[in-house]
């Protein structure tokens, strides 16, 4: 009779309140109810980079300078960026998330050191400190403390002398 693995537990949020991204905004009196402000901000700064990028090179590169035809090429990418950062991935989360994870795990000191085998050890060694004070008040605080305890009916008793 062979037994069989369980089923794997899936776990479902549906309230996603941690992740859920926060699409209410408002610029003056005028609701903003579409607009992913981490995907905005992504998009914004890579279109700066973008817009100088292209402007310096536009200086070498005369075919590149803003021009009916080239506007696609200088806003096509940033509004990319901005549809692509705040889209769910199929993990579920948003691209900026996955990079967190993707750092975390990449950037971790003991990955960076060459310590993250994903195996286990062969062999445990535990190392065990037992102290005990020396100092006679902290004897007599503890005495008091465990006849105090035994005298409530405590299974931390007075010590058997």
């Amino acid at each position: 009779m062979t037994q069989e693995a369980p089923a794997p537990l899936v776990a479902y949020d549906h309230t996603d309140l941690v992740n859920r991204p926060k699409r209410i905004w408002n610029w003056g009196n005028i609701p903003l109810p579409g607009l992913l402000l981490p995907a905005l901000g992504a998009a914004f700064g890579f279109g700066l980079f973008w817009l100088v990028l292209l402007f310096t090179t536009s200086t070498f590169l005369p075919f590149l300078r803003l021009s009916m035809l080239t506007a696609v090429f200088y806003f096509g990418p940033p509004l990319a960026v901005y549809f692509v950062w705040g889209r769910p991935l199929p993990s579920a989360l948003t691209l900026s998330h996955q990079l967190v994870v993707w750092a975390d795990w990449w950037l971790q000191p003991k990955r960076l050191q060459g310590l993250a085998a994903d195996q286990e050890p062969e062999e445990l060694h535990w190392q065990v400190i037992l102290w005990k004070p020396g100092a006679p008040r902290w004897h007599a605080r503890y005495d008091a403390a465990r006849q105090a305890a035994a005298a409530r009916g405590s299974a931390f008793t007075a010590r058997d002398r």
